[in-house]
């Protein structure tokens, strides 16, 4: 019974947080790609199943925000080669996902995330979040968008300097 309670409390606070955020579906018509660039969404499925921690979201290691579940995060970025990452606890082989984009194009990067044993805790029941970048089909990941909760981009994305 208090594991049903811990959801729900858990779900409550889900929803609340989304109340100040519009679907992705009411601005996406308000939200045309600027010429010349590329668009990323970054998104979660919106199940309870998975972690509920909001995982931060890297471009060739800048940030470029934090995306939760049920929520999609786009960014706009010139044309390029980008590595799309997360900040995991867990690791997991091929975690990150490496993309040559051209002007126009659109990516769909589904986060999934799952639990794993700790290898550095004493005991094997200790569970650690890991997260992991998939790239979805164009017909998959603009369905999957609309009925997501929207954040834009930290700022517009402009890659690092290199030093």
């Amino acid at each position: 019974m208090a594991a049903l309670r811990w959801t729900m409390l858990l779900a409550l606070v889900l929803l609340a947080g989304c109340a100040s955020r519009p679907r992705f579906a009411e601005v996406a018509t308000r939200l045309p790609p600027p010429s010349g660039q590329a668009r990323l969404f970054v998104y979660r499925a919106p199940t309870l199943s998975q972690s509920l921690e909001w995982v931060p979201i890297f471009l060739n290691r800048a940030s470029i925000g934090s995306v939760g579940p049920g929520h999609v995060l786009v960014c706009d970025m010139p044309p390029g080669t980008y590595t799309i990452a997360t900040a995991s606890q867990g690791l997991w082989p091929n975690q990150d996902r490496t993309v040559s984009v051209q002007p126009g194009q659109q990516i769909y990067a589904e986060i999934g995330s799952f639990r794993t044993p700790n290898p550095t805790a004493r005991s094997n029941q200790v569970l650690q979040s890991t997260f992991a970048v998939m790239l979805q089909d164009t017909a998959v990941g603009s369905r999957d968008v609309m009925q997501l909760w929207y954040s834009p981009c930290n700022a517009p994305y402009a890659p690092p300097a290199v030093s």
